[in-house]
């Protein structure tokens, strides 16, 4: 049965103003002064809808679900989610604040990021499940972005896998970062999630500290083993990526460009460009292609490859 939707996202979601050219220096910004940058832009943000707005650009049709308040913020957030034509499924309640953040990089392409708001601590299996009951028979894809973020799902993983299998939707995974002290309880379920995927994607270092290894090679290798099924791809920046398939492992060298812009978004890129790929049909080798491809655009500023099955 056709669905209307590729792929619903759950996670952590902001309304980001991102500034350019920021002139702060290595060490940080300096109090009592007034620095004033270049270009700027206000967009919706969040790995899972990063996620979602590149799919949409590429052609998918996507849902995000999420936490906001009853303000001004939260209005803006509705209106941004909108402009992307990311269906919005946000649940919104008047004691919550909605997250904002402030991206600045310098011209050396180093980064600052600040963040305020409650909403998204505040996200919780009980507000998300009856909304997600009620549109995820209409998605192929449930994508988890930012997994750490959501710690009162650490007891509610096994629901969101059961939840997805009895709709036949594949469950797509990408963990991010993983943050100084988290507990051992929390990067069990992680890892029982990422098992009971379809798709995992991880950066190269967010992959060693997970399944404790110390390549890349005998990482894939070791989750092939426990999920057989499993397809996981390893993001390694400007190496490109690696994959496993048919019992061999393949590099993808990344696309050369000639400057880079801005690397916020670059892994969120990749995987919109691979599952772009997938959904349209492509064997794995060539989505992986068109993932380093996607990533290379968007880094460089320059416009989305599309795509036709």
């Amino acid at each position: 049965m056709s669905k209307s939707l590729d792929v619903i996202a759950l996670g952590s979601c902001y309304v980001d103003m991102n500034l350019e050219d920021y002139p702060f220096a290595t060490t940080g910004i300096p109090t009592e002064t007034e620095l004033i940058g270049g270009h700027y832009e206000t967009v919706a943000g969040g790995s899972a809808i990063n996620f979602c707005r590149l799919l949409q650009g590429l052609g998918l049709h996507t849902a995000f679900i999420g936490m906001a308040g009853l303000d001004t913020n939260g209005d803006i957030l509705e209106l941004l989610l909108q402009k992307s034509d990311v269906r919005s499924e946000l649940i919104r309640q008047s004691d919550l604040l909605t997250n904002i953040s402030f991206n600045m990089t310098n011209p050396q392409g180093k980064h600052i990021m600040l963040a305020a708001g409650t909403a998204n601590a505040a996200l919780d299996p009980l507000k998300v499940f009856p909304k997600l009951e009620e549109i995820v028979s209409e998605t192929t894809m449930l994508y988890l972005g930012g997994c750490f973020k959501l710690k009162k799902f650490t007891d509610s993983f096994d629901q969101l896998i059961s939840l997805s299998k009895k709709n036949d939707s594949n469950i797509v995974v990408d963990h991010g970062r993983i943050p100084k002290g988290i507990n051992q309880e929390m990067l069990k379920a992680v890892k029982e999630l990422v098992l009971y995927s379809t798709y995992y994607f991880a950066s190269r270092d967010e992959f060693f500290q997970l399944w404790e290894v110390t390549s890349i090679e005998d990482g894939l290798r070791s989750l092939h083993k426990k999920a057989s099924n499993l397809i996981v791809i390893v993001k390694d920046g400007k190496n490109g990526a690696y994959y496993y398939d048919n019992e061999e492992i393949y590099h993808v060298d990344a696309v050369t460009i000639e400057k880079v812009n801005n690397v916020t978004g670059a892994g969120d890129s990749f995987n919109a460009g691979v599952m772009t790929a997938l959904v349209k049909g492509f064997i794995l080798d060539k989505a992986v292609k068109y993932g380093c491809t996607v990533a290379a655009a968007k880094i460089s500023d320059k416009p989305l490859p599309l795509i036709s099955h």
